[in-house]
């Protein structure tokens, strides 16, 4: 839906609340239905501004709402979880009869269990309120504002989420806490997944994807991968950068997790395939490229820049593709604008080549020596890659570490055939590591 949406009318019967995302008025009236007189609900909405899609979601809820920096978070909560959340029934426990008991006395004894409580998605209904308000003030600080000044959040069934202007469907599973069962039974990377990640995910598609857009299925990761990597950044905010690098690489591990071919899931195919990469051999490949490799891509560029022009070049996105589609090679013309002053891939076309249209993870060895005498020495030594295609070519990070002062980071592009570097220094390093601070993907 583009542009004003007309008016729409909803009907449905009192006491249930409709969390939607447009200015309403509603009133109550009367009406004959099925041969009886009942009452119902009249909503019409409008938004206060133009945007691309509308969505609604009707239920029995309690709410939250919190105001901060000019913008309104309405969170919603069932005051009951879906059938497949629910407890099972316990059967009961058949004792039997003591040994010691008269023989015609001796019965079984059946024992009935307490039940179970079922969880309570209202139980942290404050918390989340608190949480998605405070993501959706970081990413409008960073990104400028969403396309509506209310955002409201409802619950589904099912371990998703999904994002409109000014609403967002949040799983169920995300308004429990770590302590209730559902939860606790899952593995931590799947909990931090709901209780961290997708609601800030889908805050972030308040700007990727509403407001900037892509153009077609082969751009579908940019904004998959730009909502995911703003959630990293406010995780890295609230939770620390070892949070942030133990997200990376567990999606490393998923990329690199063989498929029945024997083949990694990462090798199924480029990003840029969309959901081409989705087969019957590899269920788990669309999924894992979208979102873990289109998160290091965006990392990745992010470490290239430096965190004053990834900041600057993603609030520069925002501005010039507002309400506008937005290509994959656009977005490797816009980014390379904010790349360093003398980069050696100033046109980022080496980057895309081989992380956005290619595929492959590669494994680094390195061999050094220091030589020289103080203060005039050099650390010399090789790079060498495996494990990918001959034609396979990145920069890499070479850290020199000092037990006083500042480290150094030597680039160093390789290639199908060891490569050599050499770098002056003026005291013995402590250590020289490939990448000592995470900042390509490699095994």
């Amino acid at each position: 839906m583009a542009g004003h949406p007309p008016q729409n009318r909803f009907a449905h019967p009192p006491g249930r609340l409709q969390s939607g995302h447009l200015r309403s008025r509603a009133h109550h009236a009367l009406r004959l239905c099925g041969g009886c007189l009942c009452e119902w609900r009249v909503t019409r909405r409008r938004t206060g501004s133009p945007i691309r899609l509308a969505g609604f979601n009707l239920g029995i809820y309690d709410r939250a709402r919190i105001t901060r920096s000019g913008y309104a978070v309405d969170v919603y909560a069932n005051r009951g979880v879906e059938s497949a959340l629910q407890p099972k029934p316990r059967e009961p426990i058949v004792l039997p009869p003591p040994v010691s008991a008269w023989p015609r006395q001796r019965r079984a004894e059946i024992v009935t269990l307490p039940l179970e409580l079922p969880p309570n998605p209202r139980s942290r209904l404050q918390e989340l309120a608190s949480e998605i308000a405070t993501a959706l003030e970081f990413m409008a600080e960073r990104f400028g504002p969403p396309p509506l000044r209310t955002l409201t959040v409802s619950p589904v069934p099912g371990a998703f989420g999904q994002g409109f202007p000014g609403l967002i469907y949040l799983s169920t599973l995300s308004y429990l806490g770590r302590q209730e069962k559902p939860i606790a039974s899952l593995s931590e990377r799947q909990q931090t997944f709901f209780a961290a990640i997708l609601h800030a995910h889908e805050v972030a598609h308040q700007w990727w994807g509403n407001v900037v857009t892509s153009a077609g299925y082969h751009d579908e990761w940019l904004m998959e991968a730009l909502a995911n990597y703003s959630a990293l950044m406010f995780i890295e905010k609230s939770k620390g950068a070892r949070t942030l690098d133990s997200i990376l690489e567990d999606y490393k591990n998923n990329l690199l997790a063989k498929q029945g071919s024997g083949q990694t899931i990462e090798s199924t195919g480029p990003i840029v395939m969309g959901p081409r990469l989705e087969t019957s051999q590899g269920p788990r490949a669309w999924r894992a490229i979208t979102y873990g490799k289109g998160s290091w891509i965006v990392h990745m560029l992010r470490r290239a820049m430096g965190d004053e022009r990834f900041q600057s070049m993603l609030h520069e996105l925002r501005r010039r593709y507002e309400r506008k589609p937005l290509t994959t090679e656009e977005f490797r013309q816009l980014a390379a604008e904010f790349v360093p002053p003398k980069s050696p891939d100033s046109k980022l076309e080496a980057f895309f080549d081989q992380w956005v249209y290619g595929t492959g993870i590669p494994a680094f060895k390195l061999t050094h020596s220091v030589r020289g005498k103080i203060p005039n020495l050099k650390v010399t030594g090789t790079i060498a890659q495996s494990d990918v295609d001959p034609d396979f070519s990145t920069m890499v990070p070479i850290d020199i570490q000092f037990g006083r002062g500042k480290a150094i980071t030597h680039w160093v592009r390789s290639g199908s055939e060891p490569v050599s570097f050499s770098v002056p220094i003026r005291q013995l390093p402590t250590k020289v590591t490939v990448d000592a601070n995470s900042r390509i993907l490699h095994r």
